[in-house]
C-alpha cells in the first residue's frame, strides 16, 4: 500500500460531523449499543433511580458518537452503577466494567495531554486505549478457553457444550442427537476460544481471528439464553478495535450512509419501524396466550438481538469486502503490535489477567472468567485436566458449609438442592440479617449458630468474609458430585 493511499485513508479516519466517524466514535456508537442491550436483557438489573440516568446517557451516546462529554458520562455512570450493585455480576459485565475503566482513563489521559497542547483529545484517548482493550479481550478468551479444559464440560450429561447445544437445537439433553454431537461441540468451543485469543494477540494472524470470531459469536448467539447473546455483542463490539483503518472507514461511512438514508425519510422510518414493533407486539402477545406462558416475550426479545448481531456482522463482512477487494485479506486487521496504548492503562489489563486465575489460586468462583465451562475447584479438589488445586494459595474455597436446618429463606433455598456454600458466603448470609437460626455442618462439626439483634450465642465468630472483599468476590454454591451447567 502506497503513502499516499494510507495518508488518505488516515485524513478519511478523522472525518467526523456528518460525513463519517473517526476510530473512538466508531467503537463509541457500537459500544454504547451493545450496553443498551445489556440494560434492556437483565431484568434483574435494579432500575432504579441511577438506572434511568445510565439509559438516558446510552441512549444519548448512541445518537451522538462524536460527543466526548456524552462518552464519558455515560462510562462514569456505567461504573457507578456496577459498583452499587456488586458483587452481582456476570462474567461478561466485568470485562464490560473494564472495558469502561480502560477507556475513562484514555480521555483523562488524552485531556491532559490536550491541557499541554499535545494532541487532539480523541485520537489520543483512542492511541491510548485500544491496545490495553484488545489485550483484556485477548485475556478473556484465553481464561474462558482454559476453564472449558475439565472433564464434566465435556460429559454429555452435564456438560455445558451439550446443554447449550440441546437449548439451541430445542432437544433434550439426552437425546441421541445431543449426546452424538457434544463432544466435538465441547471440543470445538475450547479450541476456539483459546485459538482466537491467540490469533488477534499477533499481527500476521488477526486476519484469520477477525471472520472466524464473527461467525463464531453469530453462531453462539443461536443459543436463546441472554447472557450468551449479550457477550457476543460485547465482543463483536471490541472486534472494531482489530480492525485496519481503512476497513474502519468503510465501516464508518456504510454506517453513516445508512443513518443519513434513514434521517432523509425520517417519517415513513418512524412509521415502519412503529408498525414492525405493533405486529411484533401483536403477535408475541397472542402467542403467550396461546400457550398460557410469557416464554414468547423471551424468545421475541432474543430473536431480535440475534437480528440486530447479524446486521452487524453484515457491516463488518461488506466493510472488510471492499478492502480485501483491493488489498488483499491480511489489510482488512490491524497492524499495531498488541502491546500499544498507555502503560499506566495496561494495569486494568493486567487486572483482568489476574482476575481470571483466582479460582485456580483458592479465590473467587464467580465473575472470573469462566463462564459455561462446568469448572470447580472447591474443597481442594478439582475436575480441570491440567491446573492442580496445589497452586491454591487463598483460603476461601475449603471448608465447605452443609445446611442442615434454618429459618433463613436464601440459606434453606441452598439447602433444598443439596448444595453446600463456601465459609465465605455463609459468613456472608450470617453478616446480612440481624435475626437468624442456623444448624449447620460447619467449621469441622455440626453446630448451631443463633443471631438475635445483632448478637451471636453459643458461637465466636472469625469471619473471613469482610464488606469489602464481599463487593469484590463472590463464590457459587456448590452441588454433590458432579457440576451442572451454570454461567
Amino acid at each position: 500500500m502506497t503513502r499516499l493511499s494510507r495518508s488518505t485513508f488516515a485524513v478519511a479516519d478523522v472525518r467526523t460531523r456528518g460525513r463519517s466517524f473517526d476510530r473512538l466514535s466508531l467503537f463509541t456508537m457500537l459500544w454504547a449499543g451493545q450496553g443498551l442491550i445489556q440494560l434492556l436483557t437483565y431484568e434483574y438489573f435494579p432500575h432504579d433511580a441511577l438506572f434511568g440516568l445510565l439509559l438516558v446517557a446510552t441512549l444519548a451516546t448512541i445518537v451522538l458518537p462524536h460527543r466526548t462529554p456524552a462518552l464519558a458520562t455515560m462510562l462514569v455512570l456505567n461504573l457507578a452503577y456496577s459498583w452499587a450493585h456488586l458483587p452481582y455480576q456476570v462474567n461478561h459485565h466485568l470485562l464490560e466494567d473494564c472495558i469502561n475503566l480502560i477507556l475513562l482513563g484514555a480521555l483523562a489521559i488524552a485531556w491532559l495531554r490536550r491541557r499541554r497542547g499535545r494532541a487532539d483529545i480523541r485520537s489520543a484517548a483512542y492511541e491510548a486505549f485500544a491496545g490495553p482493550a484488545r489485550g483484556a479481550l485477548v485475556v478473556v478468551y484465553v481464561w474462558s478457553g482454559i476453564a472449558k479444559a475439565n472433564t464434566d464440560f465435556f460429559d454429555p450429561m452435564v456438560g455445558c457444550a451439550a446443554t447449550l447445544l440441546g437449548t439451541a437445537l430445542h432437544a433434550e439433553q439426552s437425546s441421541a442427537v445431543v449426546a452424538g454431537l457434544a463432544t466435538p461441540a465441547a471440543a470445538a468451543a475450547l479450541v476456539t476460544e483459546i485459538g482466537l485469543g491467540l490469533l488477534l494477540a499477533f499481527r500476521r494472524t488477526r486476519f484469520l481471528a477477525i471472520p472466524t470470531g464473527l461467525l463464531f459469536h453469530l453462531s453462539l448467539a443461536m443459543v436463546p439464553i441472554a447472557a450468551i447473546q449479550a457477550f457476543s455483542y460485547i465482543a463483536i463490539a471490541m472486534y472494531v478495535l482489530f480492525l485496519s483503518p481503512e476497513v474502519a472507514t468503510a465501516a464508518g461511512d456504510l454506517i453513516g450512509s445508512s443513518l443519513r438514508r434513514l434521517r432523509h425519510h425520517l417519517v415513513a422510518t418512524v412509521a415502519s419501524g412503529a408498525a414492525a414493533v405493533g405486529l411484533l407486539v401483536v403477535a408475541v402477545t397472542l402467542a403467550s396466550r396461546a400457550v398460557g406462558s410469557d416464554d414468547a416475550f423471551t424468545y421475541a426479545r432474543v430473536g431480535l438481538w440475534f437480528l440486530g448481531l447479524v446486521v452487524l456482522v453484515v457491516v463488518y463482512f461488506r466493510s472488510m469486502l471492499v478492502v480485501v477487494r483491493r488489498e488483499g485479506p491480511r489489510a482488512i486487521a490491524v497492524s499495531d503490535p498488541l502491546f500499544t496504548g498507555s502503560r499506566v492503562l495496561w494495569v486494568v489489563t493486567l487486572l483482568v489477567l489476574v482476575n481470571g486465575s483466582l479460582p485456580y489460586l483458592g479465590f473467587k468462583t464467580q465473575t472470573s472468567f469462566t463462564m459455561f465451562s462446568n469448572l470447580w475447584t472447591e474443597d481442594g479438589r478439582t475436575n480441570h485436566w491440567f491446573i492442580s488445586p496445589t497452586l491454591q494459595i487463598g483460603d476461601y474455597q475449603g471448608d465447605l458449609v452443609e445446611i442442615i436446618e434454618t429459618d433463613d429463606p436464601e440459606l434453606a433455598e441452598v439447602a433444598a438442592v443439596g448444595h453446600s456454600l463456601t465459609r465465605f458466603e455463609f459468613e456472608r448470609a450470617l453478616s446480612a440479617t440481624e435475626d437468624v437460626s442456623v444448624v449447620c455442618r460447619c467449621y469441622g462439626q455440626i453446630r448451631r449458630i443463633e443471631k438475635v439483634d445483632g448478637e451471636f450465642t453459643g458461637y465466636e465468630p472469625r469471619f473471613s468474609y469482610t464488606p469489602f472483599l464481599g463487593r469484590v468476590m463472590s463464590f457459587r454454591t456448590v452441588p454433590d458430585g458432579k457440576v451442572a451447567c451454570t454461567q
